[in-house]
């Protein structure tokens, strides 16, 4: 979302509390949480309650906005950081028995974005249920840049790391993910709380 005098207004009348400017905010942004949601909770009511409470909690500190980034990288920024607790509360005992990866993950990882995965209807599901197994600092990058569409610089902005960070654990991410799809049953089967939904086509960047 580009600055702009409107957006400038519209973010000022947010901040003093006008709660339907920050819906008109977010608007074009729905999308886009509700998905990065989809891939830390086990299913999609928690991924609604998930993106709810990173919405509320973006509005109670939208007055430390300060225009250092485009306003839905900071709101991402705050996004991530919820979605990032959440997971470490959840997984924390999981991640700590993870193997580490092996030395030259990098230059190993398969190439294949994770969007291009997602593009086979019958493996939506399967891609979805495995992302939530892959380590969370290598999810997040996977869920901003492959299936988001959000620039090296971008996710850098929203993790608070160097973009070479970022291709690193985008390298690493899809090879994670790779690992899992292989380990996977190909069908991907039923998935309760989905509601029997995959991500349809127009249910990616667009935010529709």
């Amino acid at each position: 979302m580009a600055r702009s005098p409107d957006l400038d207004a519209l973010i000022a009348r947010a901040q003093g509390g006008d709660a339907r400017a920050f819906e008109e905010l977010i608007a074009g942004q729905l999308g886009q949480v509700r998905r990065f949601a989809r891939a830390f909770a086990a299913s999609e009511p928690d991924a609604d309650d998930l993106a709810q409470e990173a919405l509320i909690k973006a509005y109670r500190s939208l007055r430390l906005f300060r225009y250092q980034a485009a306003f839905s990288t900071w709101l991402f920024t705050v996004v991530r950081s919820v979605y990032l607790d959440f997971a470490k509360s959840r997984a924390g005992r999981e991640r700590a028995r993870e193997a580490p990866l092996e030395a030259g993950a990098d230059e190993a990882a398969d190439e294949t974005p994770a969007d291009e995965l997602l593009e086979r209807e019958h493996e939506r599901l399967r891609v979805w249920r495995a992302l939530r197994e892959v380590p969370v600092e290598y999810r997040a990058a996977l869920v901003l840049f492959d299936i988001e569409g959000r620039t090296y610089d971008e996710v850098a902005a929203i993790e608070s790391v160097p973009v070479g960070t970022v291709k690193s654990r985008l390298a690493r991410g899809r090879a994670h993910l790779k690992r899992l799809l292989d380990a996977a049953p190909a069908d991907g089967g039923g998935d309760a709380g989905t509601g029997g939904g995959s991500p349809s086509s127009n249910y990616r960047r667009s935010g529709s």
